[in-house]
């Protein structure tokens, strides 16, 4: 696709959200037309009807875990996912510039970056608490309302697009909170020469031992697993799928091991080969907070 070419991105929230950023950041100087979806099932629709190019789509958060709907989302729609993007998720206190937190009465957020934030919004417990769609929207209210008594929690990039301050920056409790982002497709997409990471899901035979079975494959074939998760099949009693996503050097490793897998499943489906994101900062930067 042509770099010039202006792309049209599907993202869950507003401009200023943390699924703008992600896409800001996954196509850096790329010219962006964004999309936004109220919900994750908006956006798949969005995608599916052609209206967006692609979709940035969060599936795992460090703190919050698997976001389980979005599985069902890429399933259901045969959806292909052509990357992945971790963002370290910072929330800031955003106000109207020249408030103070004697000003502030009111905090407004998506429910999530509330509950990531407890520890420092315990230390002002009359400070209402209002739960919002999304961060984004949350400060863009702030904006539009302009009355020092609201505050907000969002990014700092919706403080610069809103012209809001950041009052405080980085409230959020825990300093390793990361979110994984999906870059959605609505159709197969070519696989790149450098791809080095598979998701899957397979179902398995409801017999003894059978997802051990699968385990010790990719064992046997040296390659590593790096998230397996478990979902229901809707309407079939212990039937589950398991969604997987394998690391592997080069492509044909990962083929040995998928013939290897069919095999042994009755349902193996491909939901995107690309390459993986470099995580090695996120590694230095956990490993840094353990040793302080």
């Amino acid at each position: 696709m042509d770099s010039q070419h202006i792309l049209k991105v599907a993202i869950q929230g507003y401009q200023g959200s943390f699924h703008d950023v992600a896409a800001s950041r996954f196509w850096p100087g790329r010219k962006l037309e964004l999309i936004p979806a109220d919900s994750f099932d908006i956006l798949g629709q969005i995608l599916r009807s052609g209206q967006a190019d692609v979709a940035v789509m969060a599936i795992e958060n460090s703190i919050a875990g698997t976001i389980l709907q979005n599985y069902r989302i890429l399933r259901e729609n045969e959806f292909w996912v052509s990357g992945e993007i971790y963002l370290r998720i910072k929330h800031n206190l955003l106000v109207l510039k020249g408030t103070t937190f004697e000003d502030i009465k009111e905090v407004a957020s998506h429910p999530m970056a509330i509950n990531q934030c407890r520890q420092f919004l315990n230390q002002y417990h009359h400070w209402k608490l209002v739960e919002s769609e999304d961060t984004a929207l949350s400060a863009q209210l702030v904006a539009e309302r302009n009355k020092k008594s609201r505050a907000c929690i969002a990014s700092a990039e919706a403080a610069d697009i809103y012209g809001l301050e950041n009052l405080a920056p980085s409230i959020e409790t825990n300093k390793t909170n990361y979110t994984r982002f999906f870059i959605v497709n609505r159709a197969k997409t070519p696989v790149p020469s450098e791809a080095d990471k598979a998701s899957v899901y397979i179902r398995v035979p409801d017999k003894k031992g059978q997802l051990l079975k699968v385990l010790q494959v990719i064992e046997d074939h040296n390659l590593n697993m790096s998230k397996l998760q478990s979902f229901p099949v809707i309407g079939s009693f212990r039937e589950y799928f398991f969604h997987i996503d394998i690391e592997f050097d080069h492509i044909a490793q990962y083929l040995g091991l998928k013939d290897d897998l069919l095999n042994l499943t009755f349902e193996y489906e491909e939901t995107g080969i690309y390459k993986r994101a470099d995580i090695a900062s996120i590694i230095e930067n956990q490993q840094n907070l353990s040793i302080k």
